[in-house]
Parts: structure tokens; C-alpha cells; sequence
């Protein structure tokens, strides 16, 4: 009995020790279960809504960086176009002007509203939605404003001023779960309509826009103009300056096979003339033997 005793004690205390071991006393404990790894930080929030955010944080700058370099363009078209505007057809560039300026421009026009209004919406929730709306449009609008004026401005606009943003919002108190941003996707969704006048606004400012700049290009003289005028001078000096060598190094070339011709013209008629005095000299030998004999 005693040792039965004994046993079964050790047995409870051994029990009641592991018992009392708990996963907070494990450090695997806190990396092996994800979703409380922001209770472990002091932060309400799970594994998945941090990596929500991760995501949402790579998607915007991505979006971001390869968008506003081509917003801002004062040409947004790809020049690739342009091999359609050189067939000397009138009527093929203006169509093909209309499709830039009536169908691809409102297309650019709209996927980057839709995408960064999306973006504000979420990331300024104490904003309405007109006003976050009149923050993207107006973005858009001083972009291309501003592209017509100086392009690394334009970019400067399009780059700083939605990163800035994305400081702001990620030093406020705005988080998400992913129930909250679903609700706020379905708030938004009825609002998109209203996108389409904003989106004209925008075409109309373009087309005032392209308008000045086709005025200013006729009246004024364009500095790229004259930098392609300055270049194309340097061109046909250094082809000129190239073909005088050439045509120096021609003559001298000629000059000298015309030297050399005369010389051996010379040196042939020499030995010409020296062959026929020995041929002479030799007939005349030959008679006189002929003679004496």
C-alpha cells in the first residue's frame, strides 16, 4: 500500500505539473496560432486582417507607381500609335486622333478614378463620398493641367500627394476588419454611377487643354521644335564636315593614282623606246655583217 501510495502521488503531482503547463508558457505557442498574433502585440486585429492590410498596402503602391508615370504624360497615348499617322492620309489621323481623345483617354480617365476612389474610400472613412470623389477628380485634373505645363511636375503630383495619403492613413487610428470593408464595398458600389459626370468634367478640362496647346504650338515656337531644329543643324554640320573629309581624301587618292599612272606610263614609254633603240641598234648590226659578207 505504501507503495501504491507513493505511486499514485507522483502521479498527481506530475499530472497536476503538466496541467498547469499552458501555451503562454510556450514561445512556439505564440508563432504556431496566427490569428493571435495581434492580442500578442497589443493590437485588435488578427493574422488575417494584418495581412490584409500588407496586401492592400502592396496593391496601392503598385497601383500607384506604374499608374501616375503614365497619367502624367503630356501624350498619355503610346507613341507606337503614331506608325497609323504617317501614310500621309489626312482623314486616317483624324480618326485616329478621335480615338485617342474620345474613347482611350475618358477609358484611362475612368480606371484610374474608379481604382483611387476605392482607395480613398477605405482609407478616409470620416470623408463623405462627394468629397472623396471631388479629392480624386481634382487630383486627376491638376495632374493633366499640370502635364501640359511641365511633365516631372505632373508627376511629382501624381505620385507625392497619394502616398502622402497612405502616411496619413497609416498613421491614424483607421483600421479595418473584413467585415467592416465589405460593408463599406457595398456602400459604395451605388455611387459609381455618379463616377460617369466626373469622368466628363475631366474630358472637357483635356479638351480645353489640348486645345491651348495646338493654339500655342501654332503661334509660339514649340522648345522642342527648336531643340529638334538645333539637333538636325549639328547633324548636317558634322555630315557635312564628314563628306568634305571624304571628298578630300577622294581627290587625294585620285591625285595619287593619277601620279603613279603617269609614272608608270613614263617608266613603260622608257623602257619602250629603250627596247626599240636596242632592236634598231641590233638590225643595224645584223646589215652591216650582211654587208661585209
Amino acid at each position: 500500500m505504501p507503495v501504491a501510495f507513493a505511486q499514485s502521488e507522483s502521479n498527481i503531482s506530475i499530472g497536476s505539473l503538466f496541467g498547469n503547463f499552458t501555451s503562454a508558457d510556450n514561445p512556439l505557442a505564440t508563432f504556431v496560432n496566427f490569428e493571435s498574433i495581434g492580442d500578442k502585440l497589443g493590437i485588435e486585429l488578427s493574422f488575417t486582417d494584418l495581412l490584409f492590410y500588407s496586401a492592400g498596402m502592396v496593391v496601392y503602391g503598385v497601383f500607384i507607381w506604374n499608374f501616375y508615370r503614365f497619367i502624367a504624360r503630356r501624350e498619355m497615348i503610346p507613341l507606337t500609335i503614331k506608325k497609323y499617322e504617317t501614310d500621309g492620309k489626312k482623314i486616317t489621323s483624324i480618326i485616329v486622333y478621335i480615338f485617342k481623345y474620345v474613347f482611350v483617354f475618358p477609358l484611362v480617365v475612368l480606371v484610374w478614378f474608379v481604382v483611387y476612389s476605392t482607395f480613398l474610400f477605405f482609407m478616409a472613412p470620416d470623408l463623405p463620398r462627394d468629397i472623396v470623389f471631388l479629392v480624386v477628380i481634382s487630383l486627376v485634373v491638376t495632374v493633366r493641367i499640370s502635364a501640359y505645363y511641365k511633365e516631372d511636375l505632373a508627376k511629382d503630383f501624381a505620385k507625392l500627394i497619394p502616398f502622402a495619403l497612405l502616411g496619413i492613413f497609416l498613421t491614424s487610428n483607421v483600421f479595418f476588419t473584413t467585415e467592416q470593408v465589405i460593408d463599406r464595398l457595398d456602400n459604395f458600389i451605388p455611387f459609381i454611377g455618379k463616377i460617369i459626370g466626373f469622368v466628363i468634367y475631366a474630358i472637357i478640362v483635356e479638351a480645353a487643354l489640348r486645345v491651348l496647346f495646338l493654339i500655342k504650338r501654332k503661334i509660339l515656337p514649340v522648345a522642342e521644335a527648336k531643340l529638334e531644329e538645333q539637333i538636325e543643324k549639328q547633324i548636317d554640320e558634322k555630315i557635312k564636315i564628314h563628306v568634305e573629309k571624304i571628298d578630300e581624301k577622294h581627290e587625294n587618292l585620285e591625285k595619287k593614282i593619277e601620279k603613279e599612272t603617269d609614272e608608270i606610263e613614263k617608266k613603260i614609254e622608257q623602257e619602250t623606246s629603250e627596247i626599240e633603240k636596242k632592236i634598231e641598234k641590233d638590225n643595224g648590226e645584223s646589215n652591216k655583217d650582211s654587208k661585209s659578207e
